[in-house]
């Protein structure tokens, strides 16, 4: 309970993002549908398909890992957008007037673990393992943990899948 009660009190950086996500997801699906979460969940999907593939490396060649890992998720949050937007695009005639709370909330809980867990996988190994970027432990267990980071990666999808 002490465990808790501190995190209550003195939040981790870490922790506030993730809770930050979750809102700022919750709030999007409550004014534009859960439909809409879906796709961007689908979309990041389909860009962790292409990312790899972007040509990056030439462009982080020679700089510090936490370099590496900031720029490579400032790219990944600008194609993000750009990628849902042309699937909001393509999608246009989706209505939003079916959406309970409840899964608007588990969408949003699950596409902001999704999108941290994407995130923290681009980084280089170092920058974890030598401590350049402090997490919380918390953090560490729930997004880094190949147990959980795979969970987080699969379970997503079947939100979208039936809901």
């Amino acid at each position: 309970m002490d465990f808790f009660s501190s995190i209550l009190r003195n939040p981790p950086w870490d922790f506030v993002v993730f809770f930050m996500l979750v809102t700022g997801g919750f709030f999007w699906g409550m004014t534009d549908g859960k439909k809409k979460m879906a796709l961007m969940i689908l979309s990041i999907y389909v860009l962790l398909a292409i990312f790899h593939y972007a040509p990056l490396d030439s462009l982080t060649a020679g700089r510090a890992s936490q370099e590496v890992w900031m720029f490579k998720t400032v790219a990944f949050l600008v194609l993000l957008a750009l990628i849902t937007l042309f699937l909001t695009r393509s999608f246009k005639n989706m209505s939003h007037n079916d959406s309970s709370w409840w899964e608007i909330i588990l969408l949003s809980i699950l596409g902001a673990g999704f999108l941290v867990v994407s995130l923290l996988n681009l980084a280089p190994p170092e920058v974890f393992s030598k401590n350049i970027v402090s997490l919380s432990p918390l953090t560490k267990t729930f997004f880094l943990n190949p147990t959980y980071s795979q969970w987080w990666i699969i379970l997503p999808i079947f939100s979208v899948m039936f809901f």
